[in-house]
């Protein structure tokens, strides 16, 4: 045991560069935390600040533990289980729209589990959906431009969508441009993803049509309608959350004003969770926003050349939809604390305070690594066999069924 112990050496596998760009991030991310926690404590938590940092430093610990341990797991493992993780995700997301609760926020978005607190089933679930989608689209390349697969990826991805819309308009919106991105890279049929971006753009014209006159229908409603219409026309004299987030971005000038001097985080509700771009700005400057965008920017590039460079289909798919995914969260937060986008509600990945959201950022970040340290045709083509196999069976299934009835 005690051999076993001294020969224990950490190894660290896949794309060297997207480690430090992860370091490099959680860094930031102590920095800016640390300088906007005491808002929040006054108001939420009692005590210091220090013991909501502390909090933060142990999840940022267990993230990278998380991170480590998922990035040394083959990651064809990951297709094994997806069909499994596609029926719980369904499950998880029927009882929180029953039984979920956001406390005062009043938000059926999040669970409670005993021991562990609150905890937001979309983040999870947004893994296992683009696992699934780029599973399905790595079996199926041989008939990738027919309807039936199309009607079966669509199906799952509009019900897993529809079951997160009516609490969290801002994270259905996103898995589903991710989803759709990873079609159009798997070649699906050009003519099905153009009807369904006009079905799209019909749909959510009409769905905020009849919230206007009725925003009761659904219980966020009233609130997607207020942020669209202050997004619409801001009235710059009234103070919102996104008139105080801007005014820290005009107050930090080229270099900012050092950590620790904001201000604007005494006023800004959520300073160390949606709208922390906007103080990294304030305390460092346009120099330090530039350089969080070029973080975020490189670790697109890398996940790109990862889907590259892998040689098999459902390592390049995994990859690109789950890199798009933690790039395209940080892109929409950065929006919204500069204005450019209405108020979503979406952290800054690796930077934001929070558990659920770093703790499976950090299991997407991990299976791209894994991808990069592991990726092989060969390999990926025997761990897929069987569900090669299973696919086949099933077809015949329903086709001896379609010729019988």
């Amino acid at each position: 045991m005690a051999n076993k112990i001294k020969n224990f050496k950490i190894k660290i596998k896949g794309d060297k560069i997207i480690w430090m760009v992860f370091l490099l991030l959680m860094a930031i991310s102590c920095l800016e935390v640390y300088s906007t926690l005491g808002k929040t404590v006054y108001e939420k938590q009692g005590g210091t600040p220090m013991g909501m940092f502390t909090k933060h430093i142990f999840i940022l610990i267990l993230g990278t533990f998380v991170l480590y341990a998922v990035h040394h797991i083959k990651y064809t493992y990951f297709s094994r289980f997806a069909k499994i993780g596609l029926l719980f995700s369904f499950g998880i997301l029927i009882v929180t729209l029953l039984i979920g609760s956001l406390g005062d926020k009043a938000a059926a978005r999040w669970l409670t589990i005993p021991l562990i607190g609150q905890f937001q089933p979309s983040e999870i679930v947004k893994i296992v959906l683009i696992v699934y989608v780029a599973r399905m689209l790595a079996l199926n390349q041989e008939n990738i431009k027919s309807l039936d697969i199309f009607k079966r990826l669509i199906l799952v991805i509009l019900g897993i969508c529809i079951l997160i819309f009516p609490e969290n308009f801002s994270n259905a919106a996103i898995l589903f441009m991710i989803c759709f991105v990873m079609m159009f890279i798997g070649r699906i049929n050009l003519k099905y993803l153009g009807m369904i971006v006009l079905i799209g753009i019909i749909g959510i014209i009409t769905i905020f049509t009849i919230l206007q006159t009725k925003p009761d229908l659904l219980s966020r409603g009233g609130t997607w309608i207020n942020r669209i219409e202050e997004f619409r026309n801001p009235d710059k004299m009234v103070i919102t959350q996104s008139n105080q987030a801007q005014m820290a971005i005009a107050t930090g000038g080229f270099f900012g004003k050092f950590v620790g001097n904001t201000t604007q985080a005494r006023f800004l509700s959520e300073s160390h969770n949606d709208f922390i771009f906007s103080i990294i700005i304030e305390e460092g400057g346009i120099l330090l926003g530039l350089v969080v965008i070029a973080l975020y920017l490189i670790l697109l590039y890398r996940g790109i050349q990862v889907a590259r460079r892998s040689k098999g289909y459902f390592g390049a798919f995994c990859a690109i939809g789950l890199i798009i995914m933690i790039v395209f969260q940080a892109l929409i937060n950065m929006f919204v604390a500069t204005g450019l986008a209405p108020v979503t509600g979406q952290t800054l990945p690796f930077i934001s305070y929070g558990g659920t959201s770093f703790l499976f950022s950090c299991i997407a970040l991990g299976i791209v690594l894994s991808i990069s340290a592991e990726a092989n045709k060969d390999q990926e083509k025997v761990s897929l066999q069987q569900d090669i196999i299973d696919e086949e069976s099933s077809l015949e299934e329903n086709e001896s069924n379609e010729i019988v009835n």
